[in-house]
């Protein structure tokens, strides 16, 4: 905590109160019914492995001498068949600072009619310090069996950032929870927001204050409960935003203290104080102006160049193939920028500064915009969390054009933002007039297909393909040829098509990362046809666009959430064989999703002893709610049917 807190008057008294809380922080162990042994099917979710009875937690806040957060946890569960088997493995993953301490674990068995204990002994709980800054308690429950509930409980000493974000809570895992309960508890000094992020309604509140006296003077105890009754397992859903984004979970932010007889101190501002904070911290805004020793370069690589947007593209190619990206994701700078620049490796803050800085060293407007990624879930817009922010890009104004730019992989291009930022809102920090600005550029997963077959009358199939791909699509493919090479990227093409060979190819464009990547592929089509008589059958889908229905489930929990537009098109020149006719095509489709959020069109025509196919599909709107699922579900299964549709030739009499 900041030194300007005035709290060491309050030592004594916050002891005292602290002492008298820690004795009411007790979980009985071992309080294992009968029926809980009983193995019956839980009626919310039958076919679960296993299920959590119950997650308890009470977390308090302490002082010796340094604030720390004191949690003591309980957690039962049920193992119910042997695919549950795995849970009763258990590893605890813990700050390298915490202290963990009273651990104790038992499995209960039914036995006669009677509930049986085994202790698992101290020794067999491992601590493993997996990382630097990381540390896991690892232990195995001995005499599992189909019924067995095992149970675990620990009182961990957390410091470090504890007193700033208290302790985050998981309501909801990978497999049901029938009682999930975090209580939180701090003295009225203190101020705490707390978001809580997936199923908010599950999620009931029970905020209480108690009272107790030193030196006259009355001090109130806040006493908060959060808890979930039958939270079912979290289950993945394709195109979900990420995990962090739909888990019902709390967490918890120090918004500001106020000790009697000292000022209010604000720790978490509003976002109307946001910018001037982080404007004045040494790891963000100053960071940006002790940069001089970046124009010389800026002006060097820019010289002769007299536009905006070329001086952007050039420089943006400069630090994204120069600055070395640490692989780690921060929003404020790891040091000074000076070393940074001269190590030439930095986390993603560091390089995007780096970025700003350099065009604001030629006069190109640039600002630094805050975000949260996709894999650490949405920003609240109504309440400021720091926490929530883990990610910075560039703002930057070119040709009378706003881009958001980052420079972490020479890969991209300069208009392009890593997909994991695509991410709804970041925030725009920025002297006057801070924003909030919509996470994109004109990104797409964008691709087309040109297609020359020639079937001959025997109904072997030969041909060219000329793919073209863009934005993350392009990216990818780059990425993996960097990763493999392209002998490599050739054998994975291979290798996935199990019934196309591949007799020539080449690329074009890898090297010009603001370019698409085209294919150039000479194929023979193995087993393409089907010989029926005097007629041959075949489907024109060699790479269906919907290969796989990812919307196959009858329901939808979470939106579905494409990040970017998508864009796939197809045209398909085939030649018949002489002596032969067409007898049947799939008929012309035309299908809309939504209010202009989709279409898909396939078209073919003939023109001579040639068939012309065009399949295009599109997604224009990037987020559908639970609500649209049955629309996209009855989208995507009319594609597939299209799809599966064969052309049928027959030998002229």
């Amino acid at each position: 905590m900041k030194k300007s807190i005035q709290f060491i008057i309050f030592t004594v008294s916050l002891n005292l109160i602290f002492a008298d809380l820690q004795s009411q922080n007790k979980i009985p162990f071992g309080d294992i019914k009968i029926e809980d042994l009983e193995n019956k099917p839980y009626k919310p979710d039958p076919g679960a492995d296993a299920i959590i009875l119950s997650d308890k937690g009470i977390a308090s806040l302490n002082y010796d001498g340094n604030f720390y957060i004191e949690l003591v946890r309980d957690v039962k569960i049920r193992i119910v068949n042997s695919n549950g088997f795995d849970y009763a493995n258990i590893e605890l993953p813990f700050s390298e600072n915490d202290k963990i301490y009273s651990v104790r674990a038992s499995t209960f068995n039914k036995k006669d009619g009677q509930i049986t204990e085994t202790v698992i002994p101290k020794k067999s709980f491992i601590t493993d310090n997996s990382s630097r800054y990381r540390k896991t308690l690892k232990f195995n429950f001995p005499d599992v069996h189909e019924g067995s509930v095992i149970e675990y409980s620990y009182t961990v000493r957390m410091e470090d950032y504890a007193l700033y974000i208290l302790v985050p809570w998981e309501f909801q895992s990978d497999i049901p929870v029938v009682s999930s309960i975090l209580t939180v508890v701090y003295p009225e000094y203190f101020t705490y927001k707390s978001i809580i992020s997936g199923s908010s309604r599950s999620v009931n509140t029970a905020l209480e204050t108690s009272q107790d006296f030193f030196a006259n003077k009355r001090v109130i105890i806040h006493v908060n409960t959060w808890y979930v009754s039958d939270m079912p397992a979290f289950l993945d859903e394709p195109f979900i935003k990420s995990r962090e984004e739909h888990l019902t979970k709390i967490n918890f932010e120090l918004a500001s203290t106020n000790f009697p007889g000292s000022s209010f101190e604000e720790i978490t501002p509003t976002y109307s104080s946001l910018t001037e904070k982080l404007l004045e911290r040494t790891d963000f805004g100053r960071a940006l102006e002790a940069t001089g020793f970046l124009k010389k370069k800026a002006l060097e690589l820019t010289q002769g160049l007299t536009d905006d947007l070329s001086k952007l593209k050039k420089i943006h190619e400069y630090v994204s193939e120069n600055m070395l990206w640490n692989g780690v994701e921060d929003y404020t700078t790891s040091g000074s920028l000076r070393t940074t620049y001269y190590k030439e490796k930095g986390n993603s803050a560091d390089i995007n500064f780096i970025l700003i800085s350099m065009l604001r060293a030629v006069n190109v407007k640039a600002d630094p915009l805050i975000l949260s990624t996709r894999s650490n879930g949405s920003i609240n817009q109504y309440s400021a969390m720091i926490q929530q922010f883990n990610y910075v890009v560039a703002y930057v104004n070119a040709g009378n054009k706003y881009y958001l730019v980052d420079a972490t992989d020479p890969l991209r291009p300069f208009n392009v933002l890593p997909f994991d930022c695509l991410n709804g809102v970041g925030r725009l920090i920025i002297e006057f007039n801070s924003e909030f600005i919509d996470l994109k550029n004109n990104e797409k997963n964008a691709s087309s297909t040109t297609i020359d077959l020639y079937i001959d009358d025997k109904g072997n199939i030969e041909g060219e393909l000329r793919n073209r791909y863009s934005d993350y699509n392009a990216y990818a493919i780059r990425k993996l040829i960097k990763l493999e090479g392209e002998d490599g990227y050739l054998d994975l093409m291979k290798e996935a098509s199990t019934e196309v060979e591949i007799t020539g190819f080449n690329l074009q464009n890898i090297d010009l990362r603001d370019s698409d990547v085209v294919e150039n592929i000479r194929i023979k089509v193995l087993n393409g046809t089907q010989i029926a008589g005097d007629r041959i059958l075949f489907n024109p889908f060699l790479s269906p666009v919907a290969e796989n229905n990812s919307f196959h489930q009858e329901t939808r929990n979470f939106p579905v959430d494409f990040g970017t537009p998508v864009e796939e098109k197809l045209v398909m020149n085939m030649w018949i064989p002489e002596g032969f006719s067409v007898l049947e095509t799939p008929a012309d489709v035309n299908l809309k999703l939504g209010n202009r959020d989709g279409s898909y069109v396939f078209t073919c025509k003939q023109n001579g002893n040639m068939l012309i196919i065009n399949s295009i599909l599109e997604i224009n709107k990037t987020v559908f709610q639970p609500s649209e699922y049955q629309a996209i579900k009855d989208f995507y299964s009319k594609i597939l049917k299209k799809q599966a549709e064969m052309i049928v030739l027959m030998k002229n009499v």
